[in-house]
């Protein structure tokens, strides 16, 4: 043991030196910041060297407006309209049914139409065969589709 800390001190002496040699051999020159006044169409055209623009605060404030009108006067966005055809095989289910409608972006929630299908007894009912459906379809209509009720 006792060689072991001998050892370990005799380590940590020698790194210690090996940093003290080198912090002292390097040229520390320090650097000290000049302060610069500039002026603003200095910064203005150097930033604008650079890529960047530059707005005074009347144009920030200008431009904030117009998008906040643009903003507040939503367009409306029209939906796709999708078309999907379903083959329904003997033991699918309606769970396996509103899975691939909500893929086929048919239906908007599952859940939804998995409830629709049980409250209103057309689980019961489902066919077996193909059946070609769209995204305007009402719940109804799409069960009285995929159905024998």
């Amino acid at each position: 043991m006792k060689q072991w800390t001998r050892s370990y001190a005799l380590g940590l002496l020698t790194a210690v030196l090996v940093f003290a040699i080198s912090y002292w051999n390097t040229d520390a020159t320090s650097t000290t910041a000049v302060e610069k006044e500039y002026k603003t169409e200095e910064l203005i055209e150097q930033l604008e060297r650079e890529g960047y623009r530059t707005l005074t605060t009347d144009e920030w404030e200008t431009l904030k407006e117009k998008n906040n009108r643009e903003a507040s006067t939503p367009t409306p966005v029209e939906e796709p309209i999708s078309t999907f055809s379903i083959d329904i095989v003997s033991g699918t289910t309606t769970d396996d049914i509103s899975e691939k409608l909500l893929q086929a972006n048919i239906i908007k929630d599952d859940a939804a139409f998995e409830s629709f299908m049980k409250e209103n007894d057309y689980s019961r009912y489902i066919q077996i065969g193909q059946a070609t459906l769209n995204s305007e379809m009402s719940l109804q209509e799409i069960a009285e589709a995929i159905t024998s009720k």
